[in-house]
């Protein structure tokens, strides 16, 4: 009887080994006993397996006093670690990955040498492991380490890159109590980013990182209560203005909605054009007007608000009171400094 085990995420992809009585292999077997995860390890030494996918690890596992022979490639894809995975110690001489591999409890990689490409993606690690420092005294001499929408993803800090070493990390989510560990994280992509002059994801890394560092932001690590509101408000004010440098685009839908917020409000104050006509709407007799020609008037004070913003002022037209003027002077601020932080903003991502 041949195993069943077939990949969930390649239906291609099936296992042809002998099943016993479970209709699996000794190697996707659930719930191995003692005796039987004796012989699963006995086999993997013996057969010099590389390929580990789709196998479950029912105990403790430790890489160095297994994996002791020559191999092309690792793959650990869809395996299952159901105790410890150690792989401490280790040297991971030729491409190795642990996509969509299951760590259901501790797992270690302190002091391990990647000499080539390692890859994480879709792989889940328990909870527990986010905050420990599992990736101690890591080297990474490889082209690439890919970390693709891991969860619970632990921290990174103890990864010694090469200046070469590419470090990819998306689609990386993390819950409010672990905010610090996202920072931290997308923080250590974006300075290898830089190492590299990998401009393409420096941005990505770098909203990220700002973007999960505001919500660890704490009174107590400022002097005091001003100086952590001021903090506050100018991060908060970066993020959804600009997107911290790295959204541009959100400057162009604010100055749009600036610009039509005052048309709106000049409707209300009136203007006088050179010629003496008056543009405005009275509000206890708004009924006379139809909408054509509110629309008409919404058109001319959006013109007006336009050249007010971007402080070109034709004198075509004039505010005609002091609400008029006093919303002018607002406009007029707001158009500086979004025309100043535009051109920061693009100017930096040309640089780039």
């Amino acid at each position: 009887m041949t195993c069943k085990w077939v990949s969930s995420i390649d239906d291609n992809v099936a296992c042809n080994r002998c099943a016993d009585e479970s209709g699996y292999c000794i190697f996707h077997k659930e719930n191995k006993n003692i005796e039987e995860s004796e012989i699963f390890i006995n086999e993997i030494k013996n057969q010099k397996i590389s390929d580990f996918r789709g196998f479950i690890f029912n105990e403790k596992f430790v890489t160095k006093d297994v994996i002791d022979y020559k191999y092309k490639r690792l793959s650990f894809t869809e395996a299952q670690f159901i105790k410890e995975a150690i792989f401490n110690d280790y040297e991971f001489k030729y491409d190795t990955d642990f996509n969509y591999t299951l760590f259901e409890e501790k797992v270690s990689f302190k002091r391990v040498t990647f000499y080539r490409n390692c890859s994480f993606k879709e792989t889940k690690f328990v909870k527990e492991n986010i905050g420990k420092k599992i990736f101690e005294k890591v080297k990474f001499k490889g082209q690439n380490l890919v970390v693709n929408n891991v969860e619970n993803l632990p921290r990174m800090d103890g990864i010694v890159f090469r200046n070469y070493s590419k470090f990819i990390l998306t689609n990386i989510h993390y819950e409010k109590e672990d905010y610090l560990y996202g920072k931290i994280n997308f923080k250590i992509a974006r300075i290898q980013a830089q190492k590299i002059g990998d401009h393409d994801r420096i941005g990505y890394y770098y909203y990220n990182e700002r973007n999960y560092g505001s919500k660890i932001m704490k009174i107590t690590d400022y002097p005091n209560k001003r100086e952590y509101l001021s903090a506050k408000f100018y991060d908060s004010l970066s993020r959804y203005a600009i997107g911290y440098g790295e959204k541009p685009w959100n400057i162009l839908i604010i100055t749009i909605l600036i610009i039509s917020i005052f048309a709106l409000l000049y409707m209300l104050t009136g203007l006088m054009t050179s010629s003496g006509d008056y543009i405005g709407i009275n509000l206890s007799n708004i009924s006379k007007y139809s909408i054509s020609e509110i629309i008409n008037i919404y058109v001319n004070l959006w013109y007006f608000s336009m050249i007010t913003f971007a402080t070109v002022g034709y004198g075509d037209m004039i505010v005609i009171n002091t609400m008029g003027k006093i919303l002018v002077c607002i406009e007029v601020f707001f158009g500086v400094t979004l025309a100043a932080t535009w051109a920061s903003v693009i100017i930096k991502r040309m640089i780039r």
